[in-house]
């Protein structure tokens, strides 16, 4: 499984160069920044400190959708409760799920926001699930590249997670597609609260659980069709 490190607009080029060291140190190289290009500034550089390569592989786009577009699910990391997601995953539990995926998911984005502000409620949407790291206390905070190594080692075990011959990486984005649609066809929209929980607990279904939700969705459209 492929894991990509996602840094939404970071404010300094030494917070950028410190999360390419956290993330070579565990053995990732996918860095992509949203906004300015400050992987090429060689304050980056300074702070990286052997990690080089993954500066010179990193990639920068302009919004976070165009970032993720190429990942099957999308992870923010955020630093408060929100209280419109039911779900907030620490590293660990996160990292578990994922092993459970390894035939539908090929490739996860992480999320990480402003080091002043976070993610903001548009970003947030476009996460299928948070992750939070459990903090003792709330100050200080953690910086940025801590927040990177704490996930990087929680998850370094999935770089060698390989997927068995019946691997299918886009099982659950289908998957989520099919159930948006029974949900508009049922009445419940994107606003309703059911829609919400409903596609949440989605993103965390184990593979075995994604196959089995395709052949539950595909007996209520026949048993649909039948009726029509």
């Amino acid at each position: 499984m492929e894991v990509a490190f996602v840094l939404v607009e970071p404010k300094r080029a030494e917070n950028v160069g410190a999360a390419a060291r956290a993330m070579k140190t565990m053995g990732f190289g996918d860095l992509r920044l949203v906004g300015e290009a400050l992987h090429l500034e060689q304050a980056a550089r300074v702070l990286a400190h052997g990690s080089g390569d993954v500066l010179a592989a990193a990639r920068h786009y302009p919004d976070l959708d165009s970032a993720v577009a190429d990942c099957q699910l999308v992870v923010g990391a955020s630093a408060k409760r929100r209280h419109h997601r039911r779900v907030h995953l620490s590293p660990e539990e996160l990292g578990a799920s994922l092993r459970a995926q390894r035939d539908s998911v090929g490739r996860v984005a992480l999320v990480f926001g402003r080091e002043d502000i976070g993610l903001n409620n548009r970003e947030i949407a476009r996460c299928d699930v948070l992750s939070q790291i459990p903090l003792a206390s709330p100050q200080p905070s953690l910086n940025l590249a801590q927040a990177v190594m704490l996930f990087a080692y929680a998850l370094c075990d999935l770089r060698l997670l390989r997927p068995t011959a019946a691997a299918d990486p886009g099982q659950l984005a289908r998957l989520q597609s099919r159930v948006r649609a029974l949900l508009h066809r049922s009445g419940i929209g994107a606003d309703d609260k059911a829609y919400g929980w409903a596609m949440e607990r989605l993103v965390l279904s184990s593979d075995e659980d994604v196959a089995f939700l395709h052949f539950i969705c595909g007996k209520v459209d026949t048993s649909s069709n039948d009726r029509q």
